[in-house]
């Protein structure tokens, strides 16, 4: 509110809970109020007058006109007035009688107009007490945010730290391009300059006005929980439209939805701990499969179908922490919507994914561990994280061997610096060399084949071109393609190689050798950047 007086729209959002329903032109609700009157006779220039919605005839509003009233708000059901009856300048409107009296509202828009600020605290403690009951009834963040849009009609959403929605509800005026709204400010890129720094954030609690385009702005304030911001809440409406009662339930909002999120995460740690704790017990078989089976079903597993052991584990010397890895996991847990338990073990996140039983390959959980991959990289992009798959388990007594086969598939991701779920089922002759790794035959068996290639100036080149002629199934115009280089150019590399090793590469069996070989190379070579990779 600005000025001496405040504006009609203003000082009706604030003080009244009821909407106005207006009857005039746009531009006549921004109208100055100088007092609050409920007769005629008392009414004086510049004044609100309420009265009854039965008294709003042409001939006492043409009455009102004339002695100067501002604006006139009937209270009961809604009027519709001729033409003449609505002279230019003055602000008509109706109010439902459902939650006001007419007396009790002149009394909080006067004492508005007597006492701005107390108005406003009385106002804000209103609408702090309106929320919290809501939170106290479960209602949770989707119930907090439909009460705030209806109490200011904005738009209003509540994104995590990540920018991820929790809660969203639109107003009626921006629902036809609220998915597009949705979608350019969830980005926390969007967010004003001063909430770039979540920790610095935690210090500034009010909140800020900011411009976006379609002639629109967003009033965002950080939600802070252990002085920090652990998410945002934003309200959307016309540049012009938004006022200081958004801003009360903007601010009073975040403070409710502080509390419902520490809450909520109080919840999840313990549900985590929990589940941990049943996992361990599983994978040490310390709990008879019965028990174990009525635990998992209490937290929502279905036994019926089948599970898959992920294990997910950061892939540098100087990584971050694993509870980073962790808070990621669980993140996209909830944005996939996946059936899941995670649970630390050492340097790894341990996973266990509901899939569907009979499927031929456990797509929901190769898309969550990629999903959890994308995440990593776009977070940390120097520092890789690794994802190993293992089998679907149907039964309870085979979690063991997902897990194991997970596990078998992480080291061979980190082995093979791969950037997306390995899973066990596809490692193909790579389960097979893993158990006789370090047997000294394997490694004289690569050097029997690939020695003299190892040997030249030339053995990543020729390295590269082997391990691509195979992926292509030895065809030649493929692997020139993939190759970046003339047919004929292929064919002498090849035959330089067929010469260098002394074997004829048409032959089936030689061409099965050095694949082996090749196997036993890409295992067994010490780890060398991706950009070094063969």
């Amino acid at each position: 509110m600005s000025g001496t007086y405040p504006a009609l729209n203003d000082l009706l959002r604030l003080s009244l809970s009821e909407p106005v329903h207006w009857l005039s032109e746009e531009g006549a609700i921004n109208t100055p109020v100088h007092w609050v009157a409920t007769s005629l006779e008392e009414a004086r220039p510049g004044d609100l007058l309420l009265v009854p919605s039965e008294q709003l005839t042409s001939k006492f509003i043409r009455q009102a006109h004339a002695r100067g009233v501002g604006a006139i708000l009937g209270f009961g059901q809604g009027v519709t007035l001729p033409e003449d009856a609505q002279p230019k300048g003055m602000a008509l409107g109706f109010i439902s009688l459902s939650g006001e009296s007419i007396r009790d509202a002149q009394k909080k828009l006067v004492t508005l107009l007597v006492n701005q600020e107390a108005a406003m605290m009385e106002r804000g403690a209103r609408i702090h007490a309106q929320l919290s009951q809501l939170a106290a009834e479960g209602k949770g963040l989707e119930g907090l945010v439909k009460a705030m849009s209806e109490i200011s009609l904005r738009g209003v959403f509540v994104q995590d730290k990540r920018g991820h929605i929790l809660a969203q509800h639109p107003s009626s005026t921006i629902l036809p391009f609220w998915e597009y709204l949705l979608e350019q400010l969830t980005n926390l890129n969007s967010l004003p300059d001063v909430l770039a720094n979540r920790k610095q954030t935690g210090n500034r609690p009010l909140s800020i006005k900011q411009d976006i385009p379609g002639n629109l702005a967003r009033l965002v304030a950080p939600i802070i929980v252990g002085e920090m911001a652990r998410g945002y809440i934003s309200m959307v409406g016309a540049e012009t439209e938004l006022d200081s009662l958004d801003s009360l339930v903007i601010e009073q909002g975040a403070l409710v939805c502080a509390i419902e999120m520490a809450r909520n995460k109080a919840i999840r740690e313990t549900e985590k701990r929990l589940k941990g704790d049943l996992l361990t017990a599983i994978l040490q078989e310390n709990l008879a499969g019965r028990d174990a089976g009525l635990w998992l079903e209490d937290m929502g597993m279905d036994l019926s179908q089948a599970h898959v052991a992920l294990r997910f584990a950061w892939d540098s010397p100087s990584s971050p922490s694993r509870r980073r890895l962790e808070t990621i996991i669980n993140g996209e847990i909830a944005n996939q919507k996946v059936k899941a338990i995670v649970h630390p073990m050492g340097t790894e996140v341990v996973c266990f994914c509901q899939v569907t039983s009979g499927s031929s390959r456990p797509e929901a959980a190769l898309v969550f561990g990629q999903a959890v991959l994308h995440q990593v990289a776009q977070e940390y992009p120097d520092f890789p994280g690794r994802c190993g798959v293992g089998m679907p388990a149907q039964e309870l007594e085979d979690w063991r061997s997902s897990f194991s086969q997970a596990g078998q598939a992480l080291e061979m991701a980190r082995r093979l610096m791969e950037m997306k779920p390995l899973y066990y089922a596809e490692l193909s002759v790579y389960r097979l060399l893993f158990q006789i790794e370090h047997s000294p035959e394997l490694i004289a068996f690569q050097e029997e084949i690939l020695g003299p290639v190892f040997a030249s100036e030339n053995a990543g080149e020729f390295i590269h071109t082997l391990e691509t002629f195979f992926a292509h199934n030895g065809n030649l115009t493929q692997t020139a393609e993939a190759l970046y280089i003339h047919r004929n150019t292929l064919i002498y590399r090849l035959e330089r190689i067929a010469s260098m090793l002394n074997i004829d590469l048409d032959k089936p069996e030689n061409r099965l050798a050095v694949q082996l070989a090749l196997y036993i190379h890409r295992m067994t070579a010490p780890l060398q950047p991706p950009s070094e990779k063969m």
